[in-house]
C-alpha cells in the first residue's frame, strides 16, 4: 500500500489514532482510506479530495488479521470455527511461506498416507511410531465441506483421526503427538490453517496452533519455536541446512520440490491419491459455478452463530471382533464415528462436546 501523493510505501507509516500517517510528508488516511490530512499543503489545497486509498475491512484475532478483499455488498459475517474459542486452549499463530504454488501445500494435506512414509518410515518416525501403520480413510461430507476419517487399530485401541476441509484452503487436523494408549473422545484438532496463495508460485500458511491439557501426554511440543517462519512440530520451513533437508525430508520439502508449479500431467496417480483427486475435483467445481455467475461457497452458509468442526482425534477401547474381518470393522467404525460427529451439529460450545462425548462412550460401550 502506498501514500497516493509520492507513493512512498505505508508499510514505513506511523500508525496513529483514526489512522496511518504517511512519514513523508505527513499525509494521514482514515480506515476508509479517506486522506484526513494534508499538513505540508497550504490551507486551502483540495489535493485530499482529488484522491484516496483503497480500503478493506480488517478483523484481528488472536495475533492475526482477516481482511475481506470482495464486493461489499457481498461481504459475509466473519466465520467463526467452534475451535476458535475454547476453554483451555492457547492458540499461538505462525505464518511461513513456501516458494511454491499454494495447490502443493494444500493436497498435502488432502493425502493421509504420506504420513505413513514421508513422517514414519523413510528415515524415522518425526511424530508418533503408530503412524506407521495404513490407515483406513473415508471421506464424507459436512454442511461445511468435507472432512475424512483416518482409522488405526493399535493393539485394542481404535485411533480415529479426523482432518477439515473448507474451500478453498481451510484446514483442521488432529493432535501432533498423541499417544493412542487409552481412550478419548472427541479430543480437538491441533492446528487450524489457511494455506494462502500470495502468486502463482509463493504460499503462506497462515496458521493457528492449538495447545491444550492432554494433547501431548510426551512433553514434545514448544510453544517458544511458534512465531514468524516457524513452528514446532517437524518439517514445516527451510529452517534446516540443504544437506539435513535430504538426510531426513520433511512436508516442506515434498511439496516445494515438486517445482514451483507442479505439472500434473507428469504424475501418476494411485488408489492413495483419492484425497488429493477429491480436491482438484472440489476446487474444479467451484471454479466453474463461480465463473457461471454463481456467489462463492461460505463456510458461514446455513449457520448463524459458531460453524461445527470435527477435526481431531477419538481412542476408543474396541478388541477386534471374533469372527469378523477387522478391516471391515474399521470402516464400520469410521463411518459410525463421522455420523456421530455430525450429530451434534445443532448444539454449541460445551453442549455439543458433552453431547458427542457422552454418544462416543454409548458406542464404545456396544463392541465389548
Amino acid at each position: 500500500l502506498h501514500c497516493c501523493h509520492r507513493n512512498m510505501s505505508l508499510e514505513f507509516g506511523i500508525v496513529e489514532e483514526g489512522g496511518i500517517r504517511c512519514s513523508y510528508h505527513g499525509w494521514k488516511y482514515g480506515l476508509d482510506g479517506t486522506i484526513l490530512e494534508t499538513p505540508c499543503e497550504p490551507p486551502a489545497s483540495q489535493v485530499r479530495t482529488r484522491a484516496c486509498l483503497g480500503a478493506y475491512p480488517v478483523i484481528e484475532s488472536k495475533g492475526l488479521a482477516f481482511a475481506y478483499m470482495g464486493p461489499p455488498e457481498e461481504q459475509p459475517p466473519f466465520p467463526v470455527m467452534d475451535t476458535f474459542d475454547e476453554a483451555g486452549d492457547e492458540m499461538l499463530p505462525y505464518l511461513i511461506e513456501s516458494p511454491c504454488n499454494w495447490l502443493q501445500v494444500m493436497e498435502n494435506a488432502w493425502d493421509p498416507f504420506h504420513v505413513v512414509y514421508l513422517h514414519t518410515l523413510a528415515v524415522r518416525s518425526q511424530f508418533i511410531d503408530a503412524f506407521a501403520e495404513m490407515p483406513m480413510i473415508e471421506f464424507h461430507e459436512s454442511r461445511t465441506g468435507e472432512f475424512y476419517t483416518n482409522v488405526r487399530r493399535v493393539d485394542d485401541i481404535v485411533w480415529i483421526r479426523c482432518h477439515d476441509h473448507m474451500l478453498p484452503s481451510f484446514t483442521q487436523n488432529g493432535g501432533h503427538f498423541p499417544v493412542p494408549d487409552k481412550p478419548r473422545y472427541f479430543g480437538r484438532c491441533g492446528l487450524s490453517r489457511w494455506i494462502t496463495p500470495v502468486d502463482d508460485t509463493h504460499t503462506l500458511v497462515i496458521a493457528w496452533r492449538h495447545f491444550r491439557d492432554g494433547d501431548d501426554p510426551r512433553g514434545l511440543t514448544d510453544k517458544s519455536k511458534v512465531g514468524f517462519g516457524t513452528t514446532d512440530f517437524y518439517g514445516q520451513g527451510p529452517d534446516r541446512t540443504y544437506e539435513q533437508r535430504q538426510r531426513d525430508p520433511g512436508d516442506f520439502d515434498a511439496w516445494v520440490s515438486q517445482g514451483p508449479k507442479n505439472v500434473h500431467e507428469r504424475e501418476n496417480m494411485g488408489f492413495t491419491d483419492r484425497g488429493v483427486a477429491k480436491a482438484r475435483r472440489l476446487l474444479r467445481n467451484a471454479i466453474r459455478s463461480v465463473a457461471s455467475g454463481n456467489p462463492a461457497p461460505q463456510p458461514t452458509d446455513g449457520f448463524d452463530g459458531v460453524i461445527p468442526t470435527y477435526g481431531g482425534d477419538t481412542m476408543l477401547r474396541i478388541p477386534k471382533q471374533e469372527g469378523r474381518d477387522d478391516g471391515a470393522v474399521l470402516k464400520e467404525i469410521s463411518i459410525d464415528i463421522a455420523e456421530i460427529y455430525k450429530s451434534g451439529d445443532h448444539l454449541q460450545g460445551d453442549a455439543r462436546n458433552e453431547f458427542i462425548r457422552s454418544r462416543l462412550k454409548e458406542y464404545e460401550a456396544r463392541w465389548q
